[in-house]
């Protein structure tokens, strides 16, 4: 029986044959000129999941890690292209605590870099994959499109009176989970599954990656000092997460006026506190956590439904399991 401890090992062993791959081979033929600002960001401390899963989803259908890496990591460049222009848009200094690409290297730059980055990433999902580059190209231009889609979505929310959950459970799937399941499917595909199968560890990632950004949410707020980020950080931008739209729809009338109250207080301390307290009182963490409990069952459900062995169906739920019990 594959146990977490074993999972966590083998992610070890493919985090870093992708870090190897990053600061050796992915940027061949990338423009010199942009080489630094882009190694920049790709070589940030990170989890490295999304090209995990590429490469574990690959490997369930018999294709080796060689065989897969730059399929896996082409979808690792495309998520860090978005990463450089969402902190041009948010204004923000640090990443994963590094200055960021438009900070050191200046806006101009930092966009046509990451301008630089889509191309190249596509070229990497095709390389040595000519034969099956119609399929993936599908996976992954639909995979773009909406993450394109679900950042404006992110964006008009903050000048958004009112957010429902249904508005930000769909947002949060296109800027975010889409790339998850694009990730998993384009290892399926590479190992020549079925379409019904490739469908099965689409829903896998999406699911599992809806789980993770309401984890996101959840540690932003109830997170300790091992979080990754300033705990209250979404708190102190007033940014409409899973757990304040939940608030505002459970809240009583004192509770609403006493929230509005919060969006206007300046002392950042009490302002993180005063919402930690009414999130407590009126239960969002309770509602966040029982939520991504029932997305994690229903990737849970796809993956169990899939032709994987069943090994290689412990494999992914015990990744998905890691990922929802993290707490950075």
């Amino acid at each position: 029986m594959t146990t977490t401890t074993t999972i966590k090992e083998d992610l070890e062993i493919q985090k870093r044959a992708i870090i190897q791959f990053l600061e050796t081979d992915a940027l061949e033929g990338f423009p010199s000129n942009l080489s630094d600002s882009t190694y920049h960001i790709m070589t940030l401390e990170g989890k490295r999941l999304r090209p995990i899963m590429v490469l574990m989803a690959a490997q369930g259908f018999g294709v080796s890690t060689e065989a897969a890496m730059s399929a896996a990591i082409s979808i690792e460049v495309f998520h860090n292209f978005t990463l450089v222009h969402d902190d041009i848009m948010d204004k923000a200094a640090l990443r994963r605590g590094t200055i960021t690409v438009h900070e050191k290297y200046g806006v101009d730059k930092a966009i046509v870099t990451g301008d630089a980055m889509l191309p190249h990433s596509v070229a990497l999902l095709i390389k040595g994959n000519e034969e099956k580059s119609v399929v993936l190209l599908k996976s992954f231009l639909k995979m773009a499109q909406e993450v394109m889609e679900g950042q404006q979505y992110d964006m008009e929310f903050e000048t958004q009176e009112v957010v429902t959950v249904e508005e930000y459970m769909n947002m949060i799937r296109l800027k975010t989970s889409v790339l998850f399941g694009c990730a998993c499917e384009i290892g399926a595909i590479l190992g020549h599954a079925s379409v019904e199968d490739q469908k099965k560890l689409y829903d896998f990632g999406l699911y599992t990656g809806l789980a993770f950004q309401i984890m996101d949410d959840y540690l932003d707020t109830f997170g300790d000092d091992t979080f990754g980020k300033r705990i209250g950080g979404d708190i102190l931008l007033n940014k409409k997460t899973f757990l304040l739209i939940n608030a505002m729809q459970h809240a009583n009338a004192d509770q609403k006026a006493r929230i509005t109250e919060l969006f206007e207080e300046k002392d950042e301390e009490a302002k993180i506190s005063g919402f930690q307290a009414i999130f407590k009182e009126i239960g969002v963490g309770k509602i966040a956590l029982d939520k991504m409990e029932e997305l994690h069952d229903k990737s849970v459900e796809a993956i169990m439904s899939s032709g994987l062995s069943e090994e290689d169906k412990t494999k992914m739920i015990a990744l998905g399991e890691i990922m929802l019990r993290r707490t950075t």
